[in-house]
């Protein structure tokens, strides 16, 4: 028997950046939240050279300052100036400049600490908001006008009954199979190993993505003058590589990436996981939303999934405060609302999961003539008019129908703001 009973209007399930993102979006609005979070509470973590990233497009960075969050997080973003991109021992490169696609960057480099740790500071702060963590989901019963969650939290079993739940809970996503919501996954036997490192050039706000012939390898600028890897290998040479001292590891890396940073330098922390990308056959059930991971897990080539998600966010937010008229109040579990969501994300989020899912379909083929046509489309499309452009608004996240959020514009308009002050 549950002792304690928690209404609300949206619960969360997975209090990540994903999570802690829509959180923080849905404070803006009048609805109420529970985020249901498996791990501990993260402390604020101290400076570190070995902190894991995260590439920002440059439309959830106007994402994130629509949200009031960018100010802050400003002051240890890296942006990203340049993007090059060639293949290892062939001919070819292409590059894409800030300058040239008129934006002040094409995107930033974030530590997930500082993005993570001004989340939970805002969200401390945050009315209408409760964590349950550490917490378990144990079981989801759907009814017609609400969701009802049975969970195991640090001191107390708990019933918390919410109009939606949206799953925030990763590619492995509970939520999603409580659902009975099925899958498709292509396996991509390769691990992607991630470290810090610093090197003898300064990167000059430079990203390179270099395609291996056995997986890419992206170096992405980073403050205090650190590049962030993340190096794909097959599972066997992923596991052999962390074995190697950091010397042997370094040369190894260094022969894969080449010299246009000049000698790498200082190696940091290396850790890797495996790589497949998991569709969800449905990103929505009745009374319920899968976003992010939940909803399409993707390679980390191009450095798109929590921009992906990102974006879900903001579409989402924008339905769930959305009013028919000022006499109606917002249902954001009904299936009209998640019907809308569903057809707003579907395009960007198959465009972007056949971007990631063809690149690596594309170089992971070593055939000769392949190679050959692989270096002459390199240069083609640095040389075409509008190729650039193009590729470019897509992994900016500025195409497509943006939301208001991505347009850096509030969520609620003032022209539908009531004269009380109400939504």
């Amino acid at each position: 028997m549950f002792r304690d009973v928690v209404e609300t209007d949206v619960m969360i399930v997975g209090g990540g950046l994903v999570g802690s993102a829509l959180a923080h979006a849905l404070a803006q609005t009048k609805l109420s939240t529970v985020v249901v979070e498996a791990r501990e509470p993260s402390q604020l973590g101290q400076q570190s050279f070995d902190s894991r990233a995260t590439a920002l497009a440059n439309g959830s960075q106007r994402i994130l300052k629509a949200l009031g969050l960018w100010d802050e997080i400003a002051l240890e973003a890296e942006p990203i100036r340049t993007i090059h991109i060639s293949e290892r021992g062939r001919f070819g490169a292409a590059r894409i400049n800030a300058a040239d696609e008129g934006v002040p960057a094409l995107g930033y480099t974030l530590e997930n600490r500082i993005l993570g740790a001004v989340l939970r500071q805002t969200l401390s702060k945050t009315a209408r908001f409760t964590l349950l963590a550490p917490a378990k989901l144990l079981a989801l019963n759907v009814g017609d006008d609400n969701v009802e969650a049975d969970v195991a939290a640090a001191e107390s079993n708990l019933s918390v009954i919410a109009k939606v739940v949206v799953a925030a809970d990763g590619a492995n996503s509970f939520v999603r199979r409580e659902l009975k919501i099925n899958t498709y996954e292509e396996q991509y036997d390769q691990h992607a190993i991630v470290l810090n490192c610093t090197t003898e050039i300064a990167h000059a706000g430079r990203a390179f993505e270099r395609f291996t012939p056995d997986g890419p390898l992206a170096f992405l600028p980073l403050s205090s003058n650190r590049v962030a890897v993340v190096w794909t290998r097959s599972p066997e040479e992923a596991k052999r590589l962390l074995k190697l001292k950091e010397d042997a590891f370094r040369l190894e890396l260094q022969a894969a990436f080449g010299y246009r940073l000049g000698r790498i330098m200082r190696i940091g922390l290396r850790s890797a996981y495996p790589l497949a990308r998991v569709r969800s056959a449905a990103v929505t059930g009745p009374r319920a939303v899968l976003i992010g991971s939940a909803a399409v897990n993707l390679h980390p080539v191009a450095g798109q999934g929590f921009n992906l998600a990102l974006r879900d966010v903001a579409a989402l937010t924008e339905l769930f405060t959305e009013r028919p008229d000022d006499n109606t109040e917002v249902d954001p579990g009904s299936s009209n609302c998640l019907e809308r969501y569903e057809i707003w994300r579907e395009r960007d989020q198959q465009s972007v999961s056949a971007l990631t899912h063809g690149l690596i379909r594309l170089f992971g083929y070593r055939a000769l003539p392949l190679s050959v046509a692989r270096g002459i489309g390199l240069m083609a499309f640095d040389l075409v008019p509008g190729a650039k452009a193009q590729l470019a608004r897509q992994t900016m996240g500025l195409s497509g129908r943006l939301s208001r959020l991505a347009r850096g514009l509030p969520l609620i308009s003032p022209s539908r703001r009531r004269p009380d002050g109400g939504r």
